[in-house]
């Protein structure tokens, strides 16, 4: 055999070699991730209701308008407040809602800081009593709540703190971190529920896609202190540098 063909034959075994290492990354890398199978951009919400229902006789608020701990969103005429007063009972206001013990009114206040959604009723319509009437959702609390269905192996590699990754209706991916795992199981299977933080998605640029209920899909990276896991990293960052990933 030649210098040149002993040359070709080793530059070829390098490349086979590099070919192998780099699917054998892939594919741990693949053995790290989880993917979920529903996810949906939340926030966190205040519920609107009382006991007492009615006709509404006045509404000082319209849906989709901004409120302030403490505003009067509308009042209620209601029959059973007005039962229990002709009962003799003396039903007391609350930080949700205010009675007006000599006229059988209740005014719903908002309970916190916050958009007024999910309102339908207008004035002189019915609002039931023991049921959530609107809610008032806080601005800048948007986060991402991801279900999972997992072998319990892979449950146990869910850390708080761990990356996220989330990808938007448009495709864009913002990087986020779990912040809360809960569990059942289910067959030998781990049906997770895991909260993700993602403040990038709190920004006026992503308004369109941070409303609560809007759906996304999340990727999980999943802890891995194996002996691939270091080299696996450094590749990930290298790709990224060079925009490959």
């Amino acid at each position: 055999m030649t210098w040149g063909n002993r040359l070709r034959l080793l530059l070829g075994m390098l490349v086979v070699l590099a070919i192998c290492a780099a699917l054998t990354l892939v594919v741990n890398q693949r053995e790290r991730q989880a993917f979920s199978s529903n996810a949906t951009v939340q926030a966190v919400q205040y519920q609107v209701g009382s006991d007492y229902g009615g006709i509404m006789v006045d509404q000082l608020v319209e849906p989709g308008a901004d409120v302030n701990e403490g505003d009067r969103l509308f009042t209620v005429s209601s029959f059973s407040l007005q039962k229990d007063l002709a009962n003799g009972l003396e039903p007391v206001s609350t930080a949700a809602y205010e009675v007006e013990l000599d006229t059988g009114l209740v005014t719903y206040l908002a309970s916190a800081d916050g958009t007024l959604e999910d309102f339908e009723t207008r004035q002189g319509g019915y609002l039931p009593g023991g049921e959530t009437i609107a809610v008032i959702t806080q601005e800048s609390t948007q986060f991402v709540e991801a279900q999972f269905r997992l072998q319990p192996v892979d449950y146990a590699r869910i850390r708080v703190g761990g990356r996220a990754d989330v990808e938007l209706p448009n495709r864009d991916t913002l990087r986020g971190k779990v912040s809360a795992i809960s569990v059942e199981t289910a067959d030998g299977v781990a049906l997770a529920t895991v909260r993700v933080d993602v403040p990038e998605l709190r920004s006026q640029q992503y308004a369109a896609f941070s409303q609560p209920g809007s759906p996304v899909t999340v990727t999980l990276t999943l802890h891995d202190d194996g002996l691939l896991a270091g080299p696996t990293d450094t590749l990930l960052q290298f790709l990224q540098r060079v925009g490959i990933r």
